[in-house]
C-alpha cells in the first residue's frame, strides 16, 4: 500500500512523465542553428526562446541565444543569458557532448564578456558615472582572462584580456605620472 498523498499535493510526476517536455528540443535546436545560418535570427532567436521556456537549464541554447543578442546589440540580455550559460556549465554536464564542455564554458565566458566591454563603451556608460564604467570593465577583463585560460585557442578572448589589462594598466601609469594638480596654484603645485 503506497502512502496517501496530502490533498493540495501537486501530482506525482514519474520520469517518464518529466521527460515528454524534452522531446523535440535537439531537432529545434538544430533548426534554430539552421535558422541562424540562413541569417534569420528572429526565428532563431524564438526558436531558441521556445526550447528555454520548455527546458531552462540546457547551457547551449543560452549560449547560442547570447551569441544572436551580442550580434543584434541587446546586450542586456545577451549578458544574461551568457550568465545562465555559465551557470548551467559549472553546475551540470553540457547538453550534447559535440563540443567539450571547457570549449562551451570558454565560449560563455567571452560572450559575457564580450558583452560587459560593449556595454562599457556605449555613450551613456562612457559619459557616465566612472565607477560604473570601471566595474564594468574589470567584470569584463576577469570574463576574457576566464575564457582565455579554459580554451588557449579561443584568439578573441585571449587578445580581450590582454589589451583590457594593458589598457587599465596604461591608465594607472598614466595617472601615477600625472604632475598633482591644485586649483590655487596650477598644476604641479606651481604658482
Amino acid at each position: 500500500m503506497s502512502p496517501a498523498q496530502p490533498p493540495n499535493a501537486p501530482p506525482a510526476i514519474s520520469e517518464d512523465d518529466e521527460a515528454v517536455h524534452l522531446v523535440g528540443l535537439p531537432e529545434r535546436f538544430l533548426a534554430a542553428l539552421e535558422a541562424r545560418r540562413r541569417g534569420d535570427v528572429d526565428s532563431a532567436a524564438e526558436l531558441l526562446r521556445g526550447i528555454l521556456r520548455a527546458e531552462p537549464r540546457l547551457s547551449e541554447p543560452h549560449l547560442e541565444l547570447s551569441s544572436i543578442l551580442l550580434e543584434t546589440g541587446q546586450l542586456e540580455e545577451a549578458e544574461q543569458h551568457a550568465e545562465e550559460a555559465i551557470r548551467m556549465l559549472e553546475t551540470g554536464e553540457p547538453w550534447t557532448d559535440e563540443v567539450p564542455a571547457d570549449t562551451l564554458r570558454s565560449l560563455a565566458w567571452n560572450y559575457l564578456g564580450e558583452a560587459l566591454r560593449r556595454r562599457a563603451d556605449s555613450d551613456e556608460v562612457v559619459f557616465g558615472d566612472p565607477a560604473v564604467f570601471a566595474t564594468l570593465m574589470g567584470r569584463a577583463r576577469s570574463a576574457f582572462a576566464k575564457s582565455a585560460a579554459l580554451d588557449p585557442t579561443n584568439a578573441h578572448a585571449d587578445h580581450w584580456s590582454f589589451n583590457l589589462h594593458a589598457g587599465a594598466q596604461e591608465q594607472a601609469d598614466e595617472a601615477a605620472d600625472l604632475p598633482e594638480f591644485d586649483p590655487l596654484l596650477g598644476p604641479g603645485g606651481e604658482a
